[in-house]
């Protein structure tokens, strides 16, 4: 796959998990999407032999941390948001 491509399709993959992590805590679940995706990729690719755990660890480890991290401080981010909101609106 051309290296240009790739980079694009990556970049619009962030950016869609950016904005879904960031969504109301009613929609918590959207956030997911990408790491859920990850795992799947990283399970079919481990099922295959294609995945090496004592070689690949830091291919491993580190995109699933930054994934779940994006998430986490978008909902937090949500939930203040929201929070904000309805003291808002009692005043």
């Amino acid at each position: 796959m051309n290296p240009a491509l790739t980079l694009v399709i990556a970049f619009l993959v962030l950016a869609f998990h950016i904005w879904a992590s960031r969504r109301s805590p009613r929609f918590w679940f959207l956030g997911g999407i990408v790491p859920l995706v990850w795992f799947g990729l990283l399970a079919f690719l481990w099922s295959r032999g294609q995945i090496s755990l004592p070689a690949d660890w830091k291919i491993l480890v580190f995109p699933t941390l930054i994934l779940l991290l994006l998430w986490l401080k978008g909902n937090l981010a949500a939930k203040k948001r929201e929070l904000e909101q309805m003291k808002a609106k009692d005043l």
